[in-house]
């Protein structure tokens, strides 16, 4: 008997490692000198930002800064003040040795904070923060791509894969003088902000990627120290910046995450003198991670004519980028105001991040989780802080398996709904990874046991009564004859019967 296995490797991407680094925040902070006195805190965050990576033979090491604000009302109780801290982190993962430099993944969440003052010029600070590693190179599965011989019959499956295949980062600082803008109030000092990076164009060349994108700017500041009076500025600053990526290739996909690393804005004075202006100068960094994709022929099952096959299988998932999706959305939600009421609303922020994505019918669901905060004035023009969860949904015409998505807040605007209501409308910048996946049994080894030939047959046909369900190839591997004459000879298009049948079977 003329037999040959033909074998393949098939790349698939291979998850060195995930895990997380919890790290906990227990410290306590003296105001400085040029600050006043704390008579409430309003509002604590803690915000994770990862600096660099770097690999030192079998570790990874993550370092960052953990951002801790705090918005107090001084002693009139009118007037929202706002202090930041810094603390360092050192995060060390582990890593395979050998393994080069995979593809690698660092993103920090905060888990909870707390903060209480201890004095009117000390705060004592309790929080987590957790630090997600995930390596990903290329890996093999030595499967086999084809059988030849006269007597012998193949099950193929075209399988589309992905895997990484090459990743840069470029770290750069967008610098601006901006005016507050005509009919605003001079500022005397700023009490938050918001720095968005959102990526709107991104260009593939050979060893290059050209990224288009905006930083979204919101500050509130407050104008008179005395009655605590605030008001809003908006800005929007273009960037284009060109990344050098080794080996890549035009045809490859690209995933591009932008994360803001400082953010240093200050109030200067104009050429009058008067504090009109705002020095920007925000540092970002843009990590690239590129995939290569391809299609491998597997066979998934085989038969004889003339002897048993002998197969070894196993189980293969194969996973392809087909695309990296940006969308903008718009969530609007209307809130109840305190039940004390608020006689002016200062500020409303949110945050926004997806809890789980569904995929199905050619639809991503995406359902997420949003907390609205709001700073708030009352009839006695005394200040409060309050804050709302909500859920919402998104939906996307994506037509994959699974997704996975970031969700970014890039502006918040608001306007009385009625007595007692405020309408929320949140513009939100959404980004999808869609994969395909496929999961299926693989040939990896194949012999012909030409010992225990199978006897040979005396009829030219044979009549099998088939159920509804079955499947030719199964009555042709089970009869030792090839399922192009079963469907021949029965006038068959499909290779599953839909009605029970009576079949005749030519006999090879």
């Amino acid at each position: 008997m003329d037999f040959k296995v033909i074998n393949k490797t098939v790349a698939v991407p291979e998850t060195l490692f995930d895990g997380f680094d919890e790290r906990p925040v227990d410290c306590d902070f003296v105001l400085p000198d040029y600050y006043p006195d704390i008579a409430a805190v309003l509002k604590c965050t803690l915000r994770p930002v990862v600096q660099s990576k770097q690999l030192s033979g079998d570790r990874m090491l993550v370092d960052g800064v953990a951002v801790i604000q705090v918005l107090y009302l001084d002693e009139a109780r009118q007037c929202v003040r706002c202090c930041e801290f810094t603390k360092p982190f050192t995060s060390t993962f582990p890593v395979k040795p050998g393994s080069g430099m995979p593809c690698a993944w660092v993103s920090a969440k905060t888990d909870y904070c707390n903060c209480r003052a201890t004095s009117p010029r000390r705060l004592d600070i309790h929080g987590a923060f957790s630090v997600r590693l995930k390596l990903q190179g290329e890996g093999g599965a030595d499967v086999v791509s084809g059988l030849t011989g006269d007597t012998v019959y193949t099950r193929k499956n075209t399988v589309s894969y992905s895997v990484p295949a090459a990743s840069a980062e470029k770290a750069f600082t967008l610098s601006e003088m901006l005016e507050l803008g005509q009919g605003k109030p001079a500022a005397e000092m700023l009490v938050r902000g918001d720095a968005v990076p959102v990526l709107n164009d991104c260009k593939l060349l050979a060893n290059k990627i050209i990224i288009k994108g905006d930083l979204m700017l919101k500050n509130l500041y407050v104008f008179d120290a005395g009655t605590g009076e605030t008001q809003q500025v908006r800005h929007e600053i273009p960037f284009s910046q060109i990344i050098d990526v080794e080996g890549l290739d035009e045809e490859w996909q690209c995933d591009v995450r932008l994360n803001v690393v400082s953010s240093e804005i200050q109030i200067v004075p104009n050429q009058n003198g008067e504090n009109r202006l705002l020095e920007v100068n925000v540092k970002l960094l843009a990590c690239v991670q590129c995939y290569r994709s391809g299609l491998a022929e597997v066979v998934t099952d085989a038969y004889s004519t003339c002897c048993p096959l002998n197969l070894e299988t196993r189980r293969l998932d194969t996973e392809c980028l087909k695309a990296v999706r940006h969308s903008d959305s718009t969530i609007k939600e209307t809130l109840d105001l305190p039940e004390d009421g608020a006689s002016q609303i200062l500020d409303i922020w949110c945050e926004a991040s997806p809890v789980s994505e569904a995929c199905e019918d050619g639809r991503t669901v995406i359902t997420g989780r949003m907390t609205i905060s709001m700073l708030a004035k009352d009839a006695q023009g005394l200040v409060s802080y309050f804050e709302r969860p909500g859920d919402f949904t998104l939906e996307y015409d994506d037509a994959c398996d699974t997704a996975e998505s970031d969700i970014r807040v890039t502006d918040v605007d608001y306007s009385m709904a009625g007595a007692g209501k405020v309408e929320i409308r949140a513009d939100l910048s959404v980004t999808r990874r869609c994969y395909t996946a496929d999961s299926f049994s693989a040939v990896t080894a194949a012999s012909a046991d030409e010992d225990a030939a199978f006897p040979a047959e005396r009829a030219a046909l044979k009549i099998y009564y088939a159920n509804s369900g079955e499947s030719l190839w199964e009555i042709a591997k089970a009869c030792h004859t090839s399922m192009d004459a079963v469907m021949e000879e029965n006038a068959l298009a499909g290779d599953v019967l839909t009605k029970d049948s009576m079949l005749l079977v030519p006999l090879c």
